[in-house]
């Protein structure tokens, strides 16, 4: 399906041209709008605080989210003004509760959700806003790393396939950003070569589907030890210069992610190049 409309989190003004530059390039290739969404923290009313927290801190408090606010709104506005984009933004005050269920609402009607990296110089108390979207918006979600900048992405993908429903939507969630691509990379890692032969069937198939949408990918078939797919993937992005990575998110259950870790957390914290994630 064509990404025709993309929404943008921007937590913040610093940084922002980092996540929003890469959001121009994907929009100005696809003809697609673009929305960019702001959320900031609901504060209690004075009298709601512990009582050693003064009228005067609260609305210090106050002031820097609407500053935090109005810089996000300028540093998105910065980039896509001037451009044959079209765009708009979307700013709201919110608890944590009602501004994860925006998200969510958002979300929905969207083709692609955008968003960078959490960085602890930044305070944003939706830090969590890729897993959040991810999990509950039914929508893919592009995770972009700082540095990304204007390069294209998509010209040189790697599809970490591991033959579950997740993957399968991240694949087809990804159509339109790998069509002609110079290079797709379908990658599986197995913890045993018992599993080799059922892999490179799977592989072929997957193969042979994307051929079918034009697009021409290699399949290769890696032995790793327990746990450590994840760096297995990262390692593989330098080989030829990986520009996005795509995969499926939290195809355990989360309950045995949190406890145990996990590939899609482990990629998400490390990647170096826009992943594509999709539940």
């Amino acid at each position: 399906m064509p990404v025709k409309t993309i929404l943008v989190y921007v937590p913040s003004g610093k940084n922002g041209a980092a996540t929003l530059e890469p959001v121009l390039g994907l929009a100005s290739k696809r003809n697609a709008h673009v929305i960019g969404l702001h959320l900031a923290p609901d504060l209690p009313v004075y009298g709601e605080f512990p009582a050693e927290v003064s009228q005067e801190v609260i609305e210090r408090l106050q002031k820097a989210g609407d500053e935090a606010a109005a810089a996000a709104k300028s540093a998105f506005e910065e980039v896509f003004k001037g451009s044959a984009v079209t765009y708009e933004w979307r700013g709201f005050i919110a608890s944590y509760v009602r501004g994860t269920d925006l998200i969510l609402q958002q979300s929905r009607a969207a083709d692609l959700i955008v968003c960078g990296k959490p960085n602890e110089e930044i305070p944003d108390a939706w830090s969590d806003f890729a897993e959040v979207a991810l999990m509950g918006s039914g929508r893919p979600v592009m995770i972009v790393p700082p540095g990304t900048g204007s390069k294209p992405i998509g010209n040189r993908a790697v599809i970490a396939w591991n033959d579950t429903r997740e993957a399968a939507r991240a694949v087809f969630d990804s159509l339109d950003l790998i069509a002609g691509a110079e290079s797709v990379r379908v990658l599986t890692f197995i913890g045993d070569e018992e599993e080799r032969a059922t892999a490179e069937v799977n592989g072929a198939q997957l193969i042979a589907m994307l051929g079918r949408h034009g697009i021409q990918a290699k399949f290769e078939v890696s032995a790793v030890s327990r746990g450590l797919t994840g760096e297995a993937i990262c390692a593989k992005l330098s080989d030829n210069g990986c520009d996005l990575l795509i995969m499926g998110g939290y195809s355990h259950s989360r309950l045995r992610e949190m406890i145990f870790g996990g590939v899609s957390r482990d990629i998400l914290r490390d990647t170096r190049v826009p992943t594509l994630v999709s539940h």
